[in-house]
């Protein structure tokens, strides 16, 4: 194993002293590039979360589901997949089955009777409690030893970057 990297190395630590085909010391391209390096402490924090909902009944797109209705109180089906990240599509079969669990309950909105407002039945809003402990200690285990000052800091950087992704490019409008 002398002439090839261990399980425990990263790509950039290889022992050749090269990375990729131009044979120069240098870092994995990925782990340069931001959005692809928050995509991976997302899918590894929800990975560990995923299994702790699973106990509990529910998935990471449930309880997100659940989040939002925990906020609002009540929301469209059009509310609930911008909040929660999810496709319409996918979003109504998951009410579907939180429905028929009877997690979820759904009304006529009083202000566009075409609309349909979800809300949360009593039965949902236990589950959520049950579970609003473990989600809480997954998001601290992501800044722990953050000092207060730090957490504000990395949450003003994310909103920056939500804000630069959400505002059209500035050179033609171009997306």
């Amino acid at each position: 194993m002398d002439d090839q990297a261990r399980p425990d190395q990263s790509l950039e630590d290889d022992p050749r002293g090269q990375s990729g085909q131009s044979g120069h010391a240098s870092r994995l391209l990925l782990d340069t590039i931001i959005p692809y390096q928050i995509n991976r402490l997302s899918h590894r924090m929800n990975r560990y979360l995923d299994r702790e909902l699973r106990s509990h009944g529910l998935s990471i797109s449930i309880w997100r589901v659940m989040a939002v209705l925990d906020h609002a109180g009540a929301a469209t089906v059009n509310d609930l997949a911008h909040y929660a990240m999810i496709e319409q599509s996918t979003l109504s079969r998951m009410l579907q089955r939180m429905k028929s669990e009877g997690l979820v309950e759904n009304a006529r909105s009083s202000s566009d009777g075409r609309a349909r407002t979800i809300s949360m039945t009593q039965a949902g809003r236990s589950r959520y409690e049950t579970v609003r402990d473990i989600t809480m200690k997954h998001t601290q285990r992501i800044v722990d030893g953050f000092s207060r000052a730090e957490r504000a800091q990395l949450m003003g950087f994310i909103r920056r970057m939500q804000k630069n992704v959400e505002t059209p490019e500035r050179d033609g409008g171009k997306a």
